[in-house]
């Protein structure tokens, strides 16, 4: 059989357009005698759509370009994932039945799964964790059995296609069901105990993060050899939301043999048409065309993935200039090399605003970054403006009132990040028909070490998933590696990282933020992405017993030369955790959306509400022992 993997860029509720691109795949294929063409999870109507799913006429629309795909199929046989619809039933949330389903138009028509009736094969298991909320929208094949007094198996057959005179016995499962080692239900597993099958198909739209792609070979390769068949796993590309965090799709659509051997059918982060033969005999695929298999390093795969990532948000959000605060630091350097990459250094404006605060040294390195870059460049300065609503605060009165307006060093250093971000740099992004965008790391986002519609403020926070480790290990990646030259200057990568907004953080003084990174980065990281998530309580425990640094992953003996005193480790402790729990929360549902490329982004990624920060019991009795 000459299979092709239609691995396309899939566009989130947007019918017309992903048809169009399915079409031209089909029609590719047709050319190259293909016999069966396979295309992504949802690649019709796209993933991640929100509550667009509610939308009847949405769902109609889907309806309609299952039937127009139905038509491209009289010379080939097409796969294809989409939403499956029963009019006749209801979801648990009383809307019209949705199943995300798997279809097979074939000589015109739709095949028919005769177990349950049905043009279309269900999804069996429906992820609700990180930014997954199917069941919100989807009934399963789980749900179905039970509604129908039986087992999932009986709701299963292979699909049959007959090529050349031979049946093929094709199974069929979708993204989250080769995922099912935390469930009690083992699709792949349980439908080869049944049946015999020439194959696997795991239709995917799976969002990327960073060491994914290296668990799902070792997953899928696994399954297909524990179960002695192939498996043809097909993802999409492109950039798909949840409002709050955007996820890019990789690709990296791969054949993995029964005998584990993986063969790349789709590019990193590219849409490609991969077309080769199946035997059926020894279960080989041989590819006819060449597909560039990605090298998994990380810090590259953290380069490729947020440059893809941006370039398709700017694409589909029609923005084609951006503004950036440039302060000489590194985090706006690394913002200004990636947003340059993808708009070309033409289309992004570089604005340094320095205070009496800023040193000479970072403001040649905003300009010198602007040079490297051939940037459109200038500098405006903020010092008579911060100046004067200091002014105008301290001339305030208020009727019925004595209240007397506290200006305190925190207040004034607000008042300098809202004038650069709310005042400046909003009104020159407006008046360049352009947006501006927020260059807030993860570390900073994790305690709230920002102003809200100061620094914070943006349409995008590119770098808000990158810890301040990562963003330099990519800033030198792109200096050492892409540019092979010093794009980002020397300067701002070796420069204490600060704030420059008070005489305490002068950097030539070597002054400068109150996170210490090389430690904070990992006691946040054990905060926010660890499996098993941990608490104060964790950590003071852990501190005692001389096994924090091994249990967050720094160095080994950092926390004790930080802190050398059980008393200074709590005071730092707690800082942090009430930052993160209190304040930073509250910054954080009102950042702009963050690029996600980790295992828990901010955002939908990383639910949270707003409350008052607090300590378990067992950590203040803990804290109480060590006073007494």
């Amino acid at each position: 059989m000459k299979i092709a993997i239609g691995q396309i860029r899939v566009v989130s509720a947007n019918c017309i357009e992903n048809y169009e691109s399915i079409k031209i795949e089909v029609e590719k294929a047709i050319h190259n005698a293909v016999n069966l063409i396979i295309f992504p999870e949802m690649v019709l109507p796209g993933y991640l759509n929100g509550d667009t799913w509610e939308q009847t006429s949405f769902l109609k629309e889907c309806e309609y370009f299952h039937f127009e795909i139905t038509k491209l199929s009289h010379k080939i046989n097409i796969m294809f994932g989409s939403v499956g619809i029963d009019w006749n039933k209801k979801n648990e949330d009383g809307r019209v039945r949705k199943y995300n389903a798997v279809f097979i138009a074939s000589k015109g028509k739709l095949l028919e799964n005769s177990k349950t009736g049905l043009p279309f094969w269900i999804k069996s298991l429906l992820p609700n964790y990180r930014e997954f909320d199917d069941s919100r929208h989807f009934y399963d094949l789980r749900k179905l059995s039970q509604e129908m007094d039986c087992k999932p198996i009986d709701l299963y057959e292979p699909a049959i296609l007959n090529i050349d005179h031979k049946e093929f016995h094709i199974g069929l499962s979708i993204c989250e069901d080769g995922w099912s080692h935390d469930y009690t239900f083992h699709p792949i597993e349980e439908f080869s105990k049944r049946y015999k099958h020439d194959f696997f198909v795991n239709l995917s739209s799976s969002p990327f993060t960073l060491g994914k792609k290296e668990k799902r070979e070792k997953l899928f390769s696994s399954i297909s050899s524990n179960v002695k068949v192939p498996i043809f796993y097909v993802n999409c590309v492109g950039v798909q939301n949840v409002g709050k965090t955007i996820y890019g799709f990789d690709g990296s659509s791969t054949y993995y043999s029964s005998n584990n051997e993986i063969v790349c059918i789709g590019e990193f982060f590219k849409s490609s048409l991969a077309i080769g033969q199946f035997n059926s005999n020894n279960k080989k695929f041989i590819l006819e065309n060449k597909i560039n298999k990605n090298e998994n390093i990380l810090v590259k795969d953290m380069q490729i993935s947020l440059e893809y990532i941006i370039e398709k948000c700017l694409q589909e959000w029609n923005i084609n200039r951006v503004v950036i605060g440039a302060s000489g630091g590194i985090d706006s350097a690394l913002s200004a090399v990636l947003f340059s990459r993808v708009l070309g250094s033409e289309n992004v404006y570089l604005l340094n605003m320095p205070s009496k605060f800023n040193s000479s040294l970072t403001k040649n390195a905003a300009f010198k970054l602007a040079e490297n870059l051939n940037c459109p460049f200038a500098s405006v300065g903020i010092t008579n403006s911060i100046e004067h609503t200091k002014t105008q605060l301290n001339e305030i009165a208020f009727l019925r009132s004595t209240s007397v307006l506290d200006i305190s060093t925190l207040v004034f250093e607000n008042i300098q990040a809202r004038d650069r971000g709310g005042r400046i740099l909003s009104a020159l992004s407006a008046s360049l028909k352009g947006v501006f965008s927020c260059n807030a790391n993860k570390s900073e986002l994790t305690v709230g070490y920002s102003t809200l519609y100061g620094d914070q403020a943006g349409f995008l926070s590119p770098i808000a998933d990158l810890w301040k480790k990562d963003v330099y290990e990519l800033s030198k990646f792109y200096n050492n590696e892409i540019y092979k030259s010093e794009i980002i200057p020397i300067e701002t990568i070796q420069v204490v990282p600060s704030a420059e907004l008070n005489e305490n953080q002068n950097v030539l003084e070597n002054k400068g933020d109150p996170i210490q990174y090389t430690y904070h980065d990992y006691l946040f990281r054990s905060w926010v992405e660890h499996w098993d998530r941990k608490t104060p309580e964790d950590c003071l425990k852990a501190y005692l017993d001389g096994t924090l640094d091994s249990m967050i992953g720094c160095e080994e003996g950092l926390s004790k030369n930080l802190f050398p005193t059980v008393q200074s480790f709590i005071i730092d402790l707690e800082r942090w955790w009430l930052n993160y729990k209190g304040m930073g929360a509250f910054k954080r549902v009102q950042a702009p959306p963050i690029i996600a490329i980790t295992r828990r982004a901010f955002g939908f990624d990383h639910r949270e509400h707003i409350g008052r920060s607090h300590f378990s019991e067992c950590y203040m009795s803990l804290k109480k022992s060590l006073e007494v």
